[in-house]
Formats: C-alpha cells, structure tokens, sequence
C-alpha cells in the first residue's frame, strides 16, 4: 500500500517520528526530507493515508494495517522502552473516568486537563494507551497481534491500582 510513493511502512515511522512537532507543518516537512520524502511526496501521502483510514468504504483496513506499524516505529524511537508507566496509566485513566470538572460537579472533568496535570501530551497518552490496553484488557476485538500480549498478571495489577485509584479519588480508605 503506497501513496506518491511513500509506504504505509514510510508512513508510520515518519508518524512515530513526527509525534512531538503538534502539528507544525515545518517541523513535519523538515522530518520528511530529512528521511528521502518531499515536502509534496508527504502532503499527498498523509492525505491519502487519513482519507483511507476514514474512509467507510476501506472498512478499517488501512487503519488496521497501520496501528501495528505505527506502534512498532514508536517502540523504536522510545528504543524499546515503555512510553509510560503502568502507575501512571492507571492513575489518569482513573482520573479521567472519575474526577469532576472544578467548575462545574455534575460534569466529568476535561480529559485535556488531566493529561496535562500529569505533563502528558495527547499523542503521548495515545501513545501510552495504545501500549498499555493490549496489555491489560482482553479484547477479542482487537487485531491478533495485539490479543497476543494480553497479560493476566498485567491485568490483575492494574485492576488493584485502579481500584486504589478509584478509593482515592472518592476519598474512601480500605
């Protein structure tokens, strides 16, 4: 799968390695053609990617053929190394779930202000939660590849610090 030339394969690492330019077209096409593709080669590349991906008609095809590419490129470019630490996802993850907007306690609070309490990014949360859930939630909806590292005593450690989470933040003790 390839579009002006570049792979769905070029495509995810220029995407792992453009995770922290926030959008910055500039920064984007300096990465691009520091890695052989032109500023017009990624233009029509990352928009023929996002249209395939959202696109009906592709019925998640291209989507799911990128994910594992795209986490592979990001495993790389962390050198292997987790983006984030279980503690730390059960922690927002219970954050987002649980706490209530300051200004208002019958709303759930804004996920964007939990991840920057924490000096997360959003693509580093997506980044992190593309790591950890394969990890820590059985879904049989998932791609194979990703059932595959489920890990029942992963799951179960993150099932108590949620539940230690959870006790925290409605200020019960156990």
């Amino acid at each position: 799968m390839e579009v002006n030339g570049v792979s769905i394969e070029k495509y995810a690492d220029l995407c792992a390695m453009m995770a922290n330019t926030a959008g910055d077209v500039n920064k984007e096409n300096s990465i691009a053609e520091a890695n052989g593709v032109s500023t017009a080669d990624w233009a029509a590349a990352k928009a023929g990617f996002t249209a395939k991906m959202s696109d009906p008609s592709d019925m998640g095809k291209t989507a799911m053929a990128f994910m594992p590419l795209f986490q592979q490129a990001q495993a790389k470019a962390r050198g292997g190394a987790e983006p984030g630490s279980l503690e730390d996802f059960a922690v927002i993850h219970a954050e987002m779930a649980l706490l209530k907007d300051p200004a208002d306690s019958t709303k759930q609070i804004d996920f964007m202000q939990v991840l920057k309490n924490h000096n997360y990014t959003h693509p580093k949360w997506i980044e992190m939660e593309t790591y950890w859930t394969p990890i820590v939630a059985a879904d049989s909806k998932l791609p194979l590849e990703m059932q595959k590292r489920f890990d029942p005593a992963q799951s179960m450690k993150y099932a108590a610090m949620i539940q230690k989470e959870s006790d925290r933040i409605s200020g019960i003790v156990r």
